[in-house]
């Protein structure tokens, strides 16, 4: 009897585990992100400026920085050149998806970036604040110096951060580009 039980748990545990791939995504859920296998459309053509290596888009305008208080996104390239760099219009197909997290850390100088790693390097001066995003990595044969796509959240105390949403990765993106879900 102790042997028919633990098969049925067994079963039962096994077949709850593989339901996540039953489970329709909600683009509005900050649990959920873009899978492998996405496409991101480049509508429109978009200019790292010379001496960078990204082009950030917000609220659908493509910028040199970013309010990170509000959801964002940008295009990364590999290669940093004293020119501007244009990024043509192509679908980009996602071959790796990364979580990220970053601390902003203040040290009696300007705003810096660490890694998940430095927690608790504020300077003394109390709770960190947070971002989530996610890295879309890109496998491209037409522009193999295009990286990937990263987006975030907005900046928040680390008990209420969250990834952005596929619909905030939307709207950050604008007509510039577009989401595709398998």
């Amino acid at each position: 009897m102790k042997a028919l039980i633990v098969v049925v748990l067994a079963g039962l545990l096994s077949s709850a585990c593989s339901q996540s791939g039953w489970v329709k995504p909600d683009p509005a859920s900050h649990l959920y992100l873009p899978p492998v296998g996405t496409l991101v459309e480049l509508q429109r053509p978009l200019t790292v400026p010379p001496g960078h290596t990204r082009v950030f888009l917000q609220g659908g305008k493509a910028n040199r920085g970013f309010d990170q208080y509000a959801p964002n996104c940008d295009f990364e390239i590999r290669t940093l050149s004293d020119q501007p760099q244009v990024i043509s219009p192509e679908t980009f197909l996602v071959v790796k998806v990364q979580r990220l997290t970053e601390e902003v850390v203040q040290l009696d100088r300007p705003v810096q970036l660490a890694s998940r790693g430095y927690a608790g390097l504020d300077g003394g001066g109390g709770q960190p604040m947070i971002v989530q995003g996610v890295h879309l990595w890109f496998g491209s044969d037409l522009q193999p110096d295009v990286m990937r796509l990263t987006c975030r959240g907005a900046f928040d105390e680390p008990w209420d951060v969250e990834s952005p949403s596929i619909n905030e990765m939307r709207t950050s993106l604008g007509d510039y580009a577009r989401i595709v879900l398998p």
